[in-house]
Formats: structure tokens, sequence, C-alpha cells
């Protein structure tokens, strides 16, 4: 690849990552703006995060049969352009309910490009995939920080529809830079991958990978959609509120980049266990002591859900060595886990309704920690052949052609 091209493709896939998640941060900072001028009711309100969050566990678990019909940059393509027109209708919208189609419109195009990138980065980058994939991920939790502080600034200065719709140029010039990668590359014949003979869903490890990283992003969902409302609640202005979100989000970016880099070997429990307990930290000090050092708690969180997003990842690709199982594998634990994370801010919400705050909220999540730290001592890397007998078995066939990025690292654990 041509430096040029390397350089713009890098410039779009930055790009792209910063459209990732402003759909989301962007409302919950204008949240009871929203309530108190198009009427959104606490059910909607609840919604307006879970929304996209399913549609991307929705889109997740088709990867397969769309990634053997369709070229990965057309895949991007064509999610970016979902995204850029749930968010641009959001310039039009006047209701709770059509401010919900459009989040539901975003989620799908959002997680369309989730699902295509993986394999844009492979592709693009064989030699550098694990560096990428730390920009890709720094740049996707970063686009959230930004929405989170901005937003609120732009419904100050210009309206509130304004201040929602405008992420939309930031949508149109990703998907500019993708046509012109498109135009600037030469036409790739991508192969095909052979299908899976055994279904992942047989298989009752590929259920707890996907319950454990669906609770974990369900905590980020529901911190997400309701930090900065409890704090609103609290007196604060929504730009502070926002900021105290755009923090932790900030945290979040340092601990995807760094966390996974003290790992050794193939024993991921003893970080994960850190990161929900830097979690649990955080969300203590939401629940107990919201408005003493509420900085140092946002941190915390961020810090633990930023380095527990990527760890999860690796956790389900080190199950399997060759890599179109392991591929598949990530694509059903995101698949499944979406839609268990877009559920958690919606039962977040509810809980808010009944009982008059977050309390009740912030404590189901520090219960649901304690339980991941008991399900993820499970896995042990000794469990790995057990857990997928039937697809380990294949797994001989590739270990003299150490390509791909789970493969690579597979093959630098073999010479060590």
């Amino acid at each position: 690849m041509k430096r040029e091209s390397t350089l713009l493709t890098l410039l779009a896939l930055v790009t792209a990552g910063l459209t990732m998640r402003p759909l989301l941060t962007s409302v919950s900072t204008l949240l009871p703006r929203l309530q108190s001028s198009m009427g959104v009711g606490n059910a909607t309100a609840s919604l307006l995060a879970a929304a996209p969050m399913v549609m991307m566990g929705a889109i997740a678990c088709l990867a397969g049969g769309l990634l053997q019909r369709h070229s990965t940059r057309r895949i991007l393509i064509a999610g970016l352009a979902l995204l850029l027109t749930g968010t641009a209708l959001r310039q039009w919208v006047g209701s709770g309910t059509t401010l919900l189609l459009t989040a539901a419109l975003g989620g799908l195009g959002i997680g369309l490009v989730q699902m295509a990138m993986p394999g844009a980065i492979r592709q693009r980058f064989p030699s550098r995939s694990a560096a990428v994939t730390g920009l890709w991920s720094g740049a996707l939790m970063g686009g959230g920080g930004l929405g989170a502080a901005l937003t609120p600034w732009l419904a100050e200065r210009l309206n509130t529809s304004l201040a929602l719709s405008g992420w939309s140029a930031l949508v149109l010039l990703a998907l500019l830079l993708w046509l012109a990668v498109r135009l600037m590359e030469p036409a790739r014949t991508e192969s095909q991958q052979p299908r899976m003979r055994t279904a992942l869903h047989r298989f009752p490890r590929a259920w707890s990978l996907a319950l454990s990283f669906g609770l974990v992003n369900g905590t980020y969902a529901s911190l997400i959609a309701w930090l900065p409302d409890s704090f609103m609640r609290y007196g604060w202005p929504a730009q502070a509120s926002g900021a105290l979100l755009a923090l932790m989000i900030g945290a979040q970016v340092c601990g995807a980049l760094i966390l996974p880099l003290l790992g050794r070997g193939q024993d991921r429990r003893g970080l994960i266990l850190m990161c929900l307990v830097l979690q649990g930290v955080g969300l203590s000090g939401f629940l107990f002591l919201p408005l003493t050092t509420p900085w140092l708690w946002a941190i915390a969180a961020g810090v633990g859900l930023g380095g527990a997003f990527p760890l999860a990842l690796v956790l389900a690709l080190d199950h399997l060595a060759r890599p179109v199982h392991a591929a598949r594998l990530v694509a059903f634990v995101q698949g499944v886990g979406f839609i268990i994370a877009g559920i958690m801010p919606f039962i977040a919400g509810q809980l808010r309704a009944l009982t008059g705050s977050l309390h009740s909220a912030w404590a189901l999540h520090l219960a649901i920690i304690c339980g991941l730290m008991l399900l993820n001592l499970r896995f042990h890397p000794r469990s790995y052949h057990r857990a997928f007998p039937a697809l380990a078995d294949d797994a001989a066939t590739t270990d003299n052609s150490c390509s791909g990025q789970t493969q690579e690292s597979l093959c630098q654990q073999k010479t060590r």
C-alpha cells in the first residue's frame, strides 16, 4: 500500500471511530431538556440508549452471512450512510418516538461499521493489526467523550435539534474519506471464509463469554445514559454533567490502550478482575458519596470499563486458534452481548422511574460486578480446549500458517 493511501486509510479509520458513540452520548447530556421540550417520557428515555445497542447486537448476530456476501469496504460505507441518515434526521424530530427511530437507524449503521472494521484492519494492516485496532478503539471511545462534552455547549449556542444533528457533519466527513479510500485503492478480491460446521450457540462457553461481555457493556451503557442526568438532579448544569461523562470516557480510552498491554500469557483473569474492581469502586462512589470527589469515581469507572472491553474480546479470541472460528466467536459474543447491554439502561431507567433516583440502578450494577468476578474466574486457559472440543480439534490445521491478528498472537506465545 502506498504511503498516501495508508495515511488516508488511517485518517478514515480514526474519523469513523469518532462517529460511533456521539449518537448515544449527545442525547444523555440533554435528557432533561428533551423531556420538557419534546415530551420524552421515562420509557422512551430509557430506550434512547438501549435501542442503538440492541441494533448493534442484532447486526453482529448476522455477521457471518453479511461478511460472506459483501466486502468489508462496502459494509463500512453502507453503515456510515445509515448513521449519517439517522443523525441528520434529528434536525427535524419533534417527539420522543421519532427521536427513538433515529437512534435505532443510527444503531443499525454503527453495528455494520463495528462488524466490518476488524476485517478491514486485518486486510489493510496485516503486520500492524494490533496497534491499528488499539487506535480504532481509542477513537471510538474518544468520540463518545466529544459527544458528551460538546453537545451541551452546542445546544446553548444553537438549539437542541442542531446540537444533536450537527454530529452528522463528522459522519459525512468519515463517509467521504472512505469513498476516497475506495477510489484510491485498487479493487480487492476478498476471499470467502468457509462456513463453520458446528453452530456456536451449542456451546455453553460461547454464552458465558457473551454474558460477561454484555453485562460489562451494560454498565457502560447505563452510565452513558444516566450519569449526566443523575448529577443534574443534584443541581449540576448540563455542561458540567457532560464534562463528568467526558472525563469518564477519557479514562476509558486510557484503560483500553494501557491495561491490555499489561497481560502476560493467555490468562486474562487477573486483569479482568482488576477492571471489575475499578468499576466497583466507581459505582460505589456514585452510590454512596456522589458529591465527594465525583471526578475520582468517574476516572475509576472509566479505566475499569475501558480495559474490560478489549480484554473481553481478546479472551474470546484466545479460545480458538483458527482465525475464522475465532472471528465468528467474537461476532457471536458481540451480537448477544450488545443485546444484553442494550437492555441494561432500560432496566436502570425503569428503576429510576420507580424509586425516583438512580441509587437502585447503581446497586444493581454493583451486584452484577460481583457476579462477573465469579464468572470470569472460570475462564482459565486450560479450559479453552474443553470448552469448544469440536472446533479446537480443527486448530491443528493452522499451526504452520501464523497469519492474522489472532493467529499472530498465538504463534508468538508458542515461541516463548
